[in-house]
């Protein structure tokens, strides 16, 4: 019956500290907490510390939300005067995010509530039914915007896929052997996909899921230099789009008079939409593509 109450006191504070949540979280608005010792202030509801194991849901008035379950042997609370939610979570040893998408472990992280970012430290793991044994110096789960990010990345099993429904080239495909320097095309894409300047490798992954781009520019390129024929399935992927070319990210791109002629073709066959971004891609970068 005491824990029971225990729960039931926590939860309601958990309500009215949390009331704001939803304006920076994404649509969760209240917690519930269980945890073997609580410090703070029943008054006002500013929780200062838990230890002893603690678990809190998030929660959501949204029925399409599913609840945000998150533990840690210990958590720590920092607040500023006048705020109804902490500017900060600090959770330490064994924590685990079951997110909707991807369970998150790790030996600390912190909870940044402005930015909404999860920071994992301490041999961090992401585990999912796509991705396996995900690992890196450091990941960031950011539940606004429901992405994430890692440094040093290496993983047991990491499958980049074709979208679903994707449209199939009809003209001959890129092979293994069309590229001459993986790895000068893999960095090249990543530096242009950071960057804020209109680029080729912009517009490139623009034609792929959200998860493959994330995989691609948080991936270690010594791991995607592992799953060539994976990458190659992606780049072909690109080849029907219609959405590849743009004006300003080819700009400075000397563009051979095939390609030219092909841009200036009112209507183009699914055939001739492949040839033109297949010379896109080898224009952009000749570097990495074997002469003929």
């Amino acid at each position: 019956m005491r824990q029971k109450y225990l729960f039931v006191v926590l939860t309601f504070i958990a309500s009215s500290a949390f009331a704001q949540m939803d304006d920076s979280l994404g649509g969760y608005n209240t917690m519930e907490i269980e945890a073997g010792r609580l410090k703070g202030n029943f008054a006002t509801g500013a929780i200062e510390e838990m230890t002893g194991g603690v678990k809190i849901r998030l929660l959501s008035d949204d029925p399409s939300l599913a609840p945000l379950p998150i533990q840690a042997n210990s958590m720590k609370f920092t607040w500023a005067e006048g705020r109804t939610t902490p500017t900060t979570i600090l959770m330490e040893s064994n924590v685990r995010v079951n997110h909707p998408d991807a369970s998150v472990s790790a030996e600390r992280a912190e909870w940044d509530f402005d930015s909404g970012a999860l920071v994992f430290s301490g041999n961090p793991e992401v585990n999912s039914e796509r991705l396996k044994g995900l690992r890196g110096e450091k990941m960031v789960l950011n539940l606004k915007t429901n992405t994430f990010e890692v440094t040093q990345v290496r993983a047991d099993q990491v499958p980049l896929q074709t979208p679903e429904g994707a449209t199939r080239a009809t003209a001959p495909g890129i092979s293994e052997k069309d590229i001459g320097n993986w790895r000068m095309l893999i960095d090249t894409l990543k530096a242009q996909a950071q960057s804020a300047a209109p680029s080729p490798g912009k517009q490139i992954l623009a034609q792929m899921s959200e998860q493959n781009r994330q995989l691609l520019t948080v991936l270690d390129t010594e791991l995607l230099l592992e799953r060539k024929e994976d990458m190659l399935r992606l780049i072909n992927s690109v080849l029907p789009q219609r959405g590849l070319y743009d004006e300003a990210a080819w700009s400075g791109v000397e563009l051979p008079s095939e390609a030219l002629e092909l841009l200036a073709s009112e209507k183009l066959d699914a055939a001739g939409q492949a040839r033109l971004n297949r010379l896109l891609l080898e224009a952009a970068y000749p570097f990495a593509f074997t002469k003929p």
